[in-house]
Parts: structure tokens; C-alpha cells; sequence
């Protein structure tokens, strides 16, 4: 008897707030998707008073997926965080047993951006996809930011390697581009209503929940480089930040981060082992708390995301130049101990 392979719903999630100048970019770059199945574009219309709704019905016949859109206008103030949830409770009800993703409304994801969420979705629970921005801007800080945030971040998967992750990989949590399963996204509770960084939250959840999160290079969504957004805290408030501060960005030492890097290995290593005294000591608990983190934890990935967090003096906060130079420092040593 021939079997027959179902093809899972997939909804696409975008919460919309007065985006009338940037909509028509993201639902062509949706329309022009490559190698992927069809998919539902979900858009919650979060006090739009703009005429969003009427390019959304004006382009609506032309698109080659069918879109859902769902409105507010209650007079509420901005809240990234529950216009996303919204947006997703809307991509639940048409995809209640698929996948669920998510984009911003002044994105405009790769033409393989779908299919590549599909590839990496079978390796994965959830995904985070890379975000770039137009290279024909001015250079910025946040260029440089996030090189380094890259940089520590292909540290950790030399320290902490899993299997799950992508090469190549990147540092990008952002609900510019996330993909998961639906059970998975009930199964953590859904996008936090706070006012910025309900993905991080999720992601974060994600680790503790044991979910494998792969940050996935070949996943790209292009981004705008606003200065002023659509809700406090987010993306565009980050940049103007960078813009006009006249100090440089203080990140966490680097050797901190390391310190965590190699306490998360090492607690994937010992989860479910009865040898964990060393890692106590070193994460300052007792032996009676490292073995009740360990049988709440469903596997090593939730062990070492709940047992291990910052160093028992803190994490210290240093100028990214010198964060620059000792992660360097740090990754030459490194080598060296390889070679």
C-alpha cells in the first residue's frame, strides 16, 4: 500500500503597526519564496490607522498564499511583545498541529527563507534565522557588535558543541525570524506581553524547556535600519541608542561568558551521572540542588540552561574594545591547546 506524505500547515505570524511604506516589500518577498509548500501569511493589524489594512486588501488577490488578518483598535500603547502574541494566536488557529513562524512587517526574508526553516526544522525545534541589514547603508556600531557577538558565539559552539547547530551558525535570537512547531510553542506558553525582548524570552525558554534552538546561517531575513520603530525597547530604539551614546557598548567579559560556555558542557556531560560534585562546587550549590535541577530537566540541554547561569562574582561588564582583545586572547589560547 502506497504511503502518503503529509505536508504540516504552516502559518507565517507578522504583527503590523502603521507599516504602510514597508508592507508591500514583505509580501513580495513572501511571494516570491522558493521551494516551498503553501503557506498561510498571518497579520495582526495592531492599531493601524495608516492604510495598512487597505495595501494589504489592494495586493491581497495578487499574492500566492492566502492571508488572514485579524485587527485591534482599542487605542492601546505599542507592546512588541503581546501584537507578537496576538499574531501567533491567529497563526495557531490556522495551523493548530504545524509550524509556526514569525517575521517583522519592515523584513523581507530571503527568497529561500521558508524552505531553509523547513531543512532546519527537521534537526531542530526551533529556529532562529540571521538578520542582515541593506549593505549599501553607512557603516554603525552595530555592525561591529554584531561581529563580535558572532565571534563569541562560534566560541561557545567550539567549547559546547551540540549536534543540532548549523555551521554556518550565527549570535541572532530575534523574532525577526523564528520558526518552531506549534506544540512547541503552547508548550512554552507563547510570546511573553512584555513591551521588548518577548523572543529572547522564548528562546530562553526554549533552553530550559530542553527544545533544541539552532541559530541557523543559511535562514536570512533583511531588516530595515529605522531609527525610530513602532514600539519602546526594540530594534530601532537599540540603534538610535548606539548612534548617540558617547561611550562605547559595554558587553559582558568575555571570560565570564567562557566560564559559562564550559559549565554548560560540562553539565551536559554529567546530566543523569551521579558524579556532580565538581560541577556543584563550581556553580556554587549544593549537591541536594544540582540533583533536583537534574530531575526536573528533561535532558542535558535543559540541565545546563537551568543549573548553570552567572559567575559566583557576577558578570562583569567591560568596553567592547577590551571584550575585543581578550576574546581574541581567549581564542588564540584556545588553538593553541588544539594544535
Amino acid at each position: 500500500m502506497r504511503q502518503i506524505k503529509l505536508t504540516p500547515q504552516i502559518a507565517v505570524a507578522v504583527p503590523v503597526r502603521n507599516e504602510v511604506a514597508r508592507l508591500p516589500g514583505l509580501l513580495l518577498a513572501l511571494a516570491q519564496q522558493r521551494g516551498a509548500p503553501a503557506f498561510t501569511l498571518c497579520l495582526f493589524l495592531d492599531e493601524c490607522d495608516d492604510g495598512s489594512a487597505e495595501v494589504i486588501q489592494g495586493m491581497e488577490s495578487q499574492l500566492p498564499f492566502a492571508v488572514v488578518t485579524r485587527s485591534c483598535n482599542q487605542g492601546r500603547s505599542a507592546n512588541a511583545g503581546a501584537a507578537r502574541r496576538r499574531a501567533m494566536e491567529l497563526a495557531l488557529d490556522v495551523a493548530p498541529g504545524g509550524l509556526l513562524m514569525t517575521t517583522d512587517a519592515d523584513s523581507q526574508p530571503s527568497r529561500n527563507w521558508l524552505a531553509a526553516n523547513l531543512a532546519a526544522l527537521r534537526q531542530a525545534d526551533v529556529v532562529a534565522g540571521k538578520i542582515v541589514r541593506s549593505a549599501s547603508r553607512e557603516p554603525d556600531r552595530l555592525d561591529r557588535l554584531c561581529a563580535y557577538y558572532d565571534r563569541l558565539h562560534e566560541t561557545r559552539r567550539l567549547i559546547d558543541p551540540v549536534p543540532w547547530e548549523s555551521f554556518p551558525s550565527h549570535h541572532w535570537t530575534s523574532a525577526a525570524s523564528l520558526a518552531l512547531h506549534a506544540r512547541h510553542y503552547v508548550e512554552l506558553g507563547g510570546f511573553e506581553e512584555r513591551p521588548a525582548g518577548e523572543d529572547a524570552a522564548l528562546a530562553d525558554a526554549a533552553a530550559r524547556a530542553g527544545l533544541r534552538l539552532r541559530r541557523d546561517g543559511e535562514v536570512l531575513v533583511a531588516t530595515s535600519s529605522r531609527r525610530k520603530g513602532r514600539a519602546p525597547g526594540g530594534f530601532a530604539t537599540t540603534l538610535a541608542a548606539l548612534d548617540t551614546c558617547a561611550e562605547e557598548p559595554q558587553v559582558a567579559h568575555p571570560e565570564d561568558e567562557v566560564w559559562r560556555f564550559r559549565l554548560q558542557a560540562k553539565a551536559r556531560r554529567v546530566h543523569r551521572s551521579e558524579n556532580m560534585t565538581e560541577l556543584a562546587a563550581e556553580v556554587s550549590l549544593s549537591m541536594g540542588e544540582v540533583m533536583q535541577v537534574a530531575r526536573v530537566s528533561r535532558n542535558g540541554e535543559a540541565f545546563a540552561s537551568r543549573v548553570v547561569c552567572a559567575p559566583p562574582h557576577g558578570m562583569r561588564m567591560v568596553s567592547l574594545s577590551h571584550a575585543e582583545a581578550l576574546l581574541m586572547a581567549l581564542q588564540t589560547d584556545m588553538l593553541k591547546g588544539v594544535a
